[in-house]
């Protein structure tokens, strides 16, 4: 389309709609939105995500949005409809995940039985930051700096906390109940 197209266009489809005016719009549509999304989507939460999602497309393309009434409500529905398509791809990519972590879930509990009770009560006396440190290092194959650095620890800090959550650890590990 050329620089004379644009000026031969209808004002109502040139114009920037005013503010005011969008805001109107939008407390006609929220309900009717709101409504298309319940109705097509299981959660309710979703939908309202789904309607926060919309509006935050129609205030970013504001100056694209059509003056007449009913024009700017097919334009609001035609970007719903995106909306939805775009949140049923972002379901159907998080229960695939959630189905490969129960599935790695289920195989680590088989390969790695959970910790005895005795070295959860031992981990237990640990202050919450060299518990976690020590978690870090055994569990999730940090190394101490680097543990420490995820805690906020410098590596020498962390190295001593490490020192001393050991010595605990294995003082209460080792002592007769």
């Amino acid at each position: 389309m050329s620089a004379t197209d644009v000026n031969e266009l209808p004002p109502a489809v040139t114009s920037a709609r005013p503010a005011a005016s969008l805001d109107i719009l939008i407390a006609e549509l929220v309900p009717d939105l709101l409504g298309y999304f319940t109705n097509r989507l299981t959660n309710r939460e979703d939908a309202a995500d789904a309607v926060a999602d919309t509006l935050l497309v129609l205030w970013r393309k504001q100056k694209s949005l059509p003056l007449l009434h009913e024009d700017a409500r097919r334009y609001a529905f035609g970007i719903a409809r995106h909306v939805l398509q775009s949140t049923r791809r972002g379901a159907v990519r998080r229960n695939a995940l959630a189905d490969r972590l129960r599935a790695v879930v289920r195989e680590d509990a088989v390969t790695n039985p959970e910790p005895d009770l005795e070295l959860r009560a031992a981990l237990a006396t640990l202050t919450a930051k060299d518990r976690e440190l020590v978690l870090l290092v055994g569990w999730d194959g940090f190394t101490v700096a680097d543990a420490g650095r995820v805690l906020g620890f410098t590596p020498e800090a962390a190295r001593a906390r490490y020192s001393r959550a050991r010595g605990k650890l294995r003082q209460q590990l080792s002592s007769p109940d």
